[in-house]
């Protein structure tokens, strides 16, 4: 059984590998777009949460909201 010290390295480990593999491909969409990509793939998954979450009402915490836009900016290759 793994003791503490040693789960945190591997999970510190696991994510490192995870972030150094997931730099190529938002490098990729950089160069690919550049600026205006982003910018307009921006304003086309901010009218997808308007369309899919609606305006954000009085006491919701918007966790929703950022969800859809996060995932929309993925899926497009850049970084949210």
């Amino acid at each position: 059984m793994l003791t503490g010290n040693t789960r945190l390295a591997v999970v510190v480990a696991a994510l490192s590998l995870a972030a150094f593999a997931l730099q190529p491909a938002t490098a990729e969409a950089a160069k690919k777009g550049g600026k205006a990509a982003r910018d307009a793939m921006i304003q086309e998954c901010l009218m997808k949460v308007n369309k899919e979450a609606g305006p954000l009402q009085p006491g919701e915490s918007g966790e929703r909201r950022t969800e859809i836009y996060k995932s929309c900016m993925v899926s497009a290759g850049f970084r949210p």
